[in-house]
């Protein structure tokens, strides 16, 4: 676990930095400067280019991870792992272009009445996903040689700084609308660009073409694996578009401008989880390898304990400062504030439910995760459908917490079953309690006039009353150790440290 711990911090430390700039960029500059369609047309962009990116890389991202230890020699080059994976999604991209184009009619026809910026900048997103489809597959290659850090500074930091300096050249007028989504689509391929001179600097960048005898003794097993996870991976990429596509179909760009920007709101809460999927997705790994399932059970015990801590905590801040928030934005973001809380306790429901996702994807009952994502998603675009006209983008939101709950229990059952393994534990329980008290005691404090005020006194209260019961009763070994590790106070010391 010191392993994770580690690089976890490291990576959530990265990971929260960017995102201050994340919010200073889309909630205080995008919403105060660009139209709501402006903003859904951006939102809209980077999740279609997403779901590109993952169809286009042909499930190359999991598969490094998992079956690189396999490979991984550095004096052999890996015997050629990064050249015939690279080989493979350049197909991929190739092949996913031209499908792009063949389905604009398609895209045409429901977007064009209400969504026309969708069509204007439609070829904008080819550039968009090039860039975002290296980045994850550098990332990922990086990740399987354990180099977490640089590729999170690199997306985190580099790329949102990039973003701060286009949205600042558009506010000062310096250049068009057009021009401002030309240098967001670039700045996003710089970001890759930069793993792949990390990559160089490493001398881990083999591009050159190896045929090795144990690529093709694993080569069936590995296309086996490659085809699941590219229908799974594709299957989350869908799942978590579904909303925005539905939204600016069922009502407009403007709407979904509004959706989306909530939306990014509770990814905040979901940084210290990502930054623990990067460090344990290759520990998992090894641990298969090794069939080493007592230490796994103990590692899907403590991350899903220090998520649910993590998750609380910052479910807490943003809920209860919600309406301070919203007073950095125009108004009619305000309306949005029941969808911001059913979005925040979807996102902790992830977290609560650990790595399951994990240990099922890196395990030999990998197609199970398959079965269950088209189901979900069947389910999603059901809901979306029912509520979405009832209840607009609210409804969106009620559709999204539905389908991630189910999600996550199926997954949880499916580990229990199969592998005898359980994220909770009686501390887990403690803490739930802990949030649900400090909850309800916060939101008896009266919202002040003064926005900066109001945020510092309820975020001072919900850090006192929640932190204390955690660290005085040593809840968590992570929260303790990390305490212990910078004040050396004895007191503070994990019970299992």
């Amino acid at each position: 676990m010191g392993i994770v711990q580690k690089a976890s911090i490291k990576l959530t430390v990265v990971s929260y930095a960017g995102a201050a700039l994340g919010y200073f960029n889309k909630i205080l500059l995008f919403t105060n400067f660009l139209h709501p369609d402006q903003v859904g047309l951006i939102d809209i962009m980077n999740r279609v280019s997403a779901l590109f990116a993952q169809f286009a890389v042909l499930g190359m991202t999991s598969v490094g991870v998992r079956f690189f230890p396999y490979f991984e020699d550095k004096k052999k080059q890996h015997h050629g792992f990064l050249f015939w994976s690279n080989f493979v999604i350049t197909v991929g991209f190739l092949a996913s272009t031209l499908l792009f184009i063949f389905i604009k009619p398609v895209v045409i026809r429901y977007y064009q009445k209400d969504s026309p910026l969708l069509i204007e900048f439609y070829y904008y997103i080819i550039p968009l996903a090039f860039g975002l489809l290296y980045f994850q597959f550098l990332e990922s290659y990086l990740r399987a040689l354990l180099k977490t850090v640089v590729s999170t500074i690199a997306y985190e930091l580099v790329g949102r700084l990039l973003v701060t300096a286009t949205i600042t050249l558009y506010v000062l007028k310096l250049i068009n609308f057009h021009q401002f989504v030309l240098l967001y689509v670039l700045g996003n391929c710089v970001v890759a660009l930069t793993l792949l001179v990390y990559a160089a600097y490493l001398k881990q960048l083999f591009l050159r073409p190896v045929i090795s005898s144990r690529l093709m003794r694993l080569l069936k097993i590995v296309l086996v694996y490659g085809f699941y996870t590219i229908l799974s991976a594709l299957g989350g990429q869908i799942l978590g578009i579904i909303d925005a596509l539905m939204v600016a179909a069922k009502l407009n760009l403007a709407q979904e401008g509004i959706y989306g920007t909530v939306f990014l709101m509770t990814t905040v809460m979901m940084l210290p989880y990502r930054s623990i999927l990067k460090i344990t997705h290759p520990l998992l790994a090894r641990f298969w390898k090794e069939r080493n399932l007592d230490s796994m059970a103990e590692l899907y015990r403590k991350t899903t304990l220090t998520d649910m801590v993590a998750g609380g905590f910052f479910f807490l801040l943003l809920w209860l400062n919600i309406f301070s928030i919203f007073r950095f934005m125009p108004g009619e973001y305000y309306s949005a504030k029941y969808v911001f809380l059913l979005l925040a306790i979807a996102r902790y429901v992830d977290m609560a439910t650990g790595i399951n996702g994990l240990i099922i994807i890196t395990s030999k009952k990998f197609r199970f995760d398959l079965w269950c994502m088209l189901f979900l998603i069947v389910t999603t675009i059901a809901l979306n459908w029912i509520l979405i006209p009832r209840y607009n983008i609210l409804g969106s939101a009620i559709a999204t917490l539905i389908s991630i709950s189910l999600y996550n229990i199926l997954r949880v059952i499916f580990v229990q079953y199969f592998y005898k393994m359980q994220p909770f534990s009686i501390n887990c329980l403690w803490v739930l309690l802990i949030t649900l008290a400090v909850w309800g005691i916060a939101s008896l404090l009266p919202d002040l006039h003064n926005k900066y005020v109001d945020m510092a006194l309820k975020s001072a209260v919900v850090t006192v009353l929640y932190c204390t019961p955690i660290v005085l009763f040593k809840l968590s070994d992570d929260v303790n150790g990390l305490l212990y590790s910078y004040t050396k106070i004895k007191y503070f010391k994990p019970k299992n440290g």
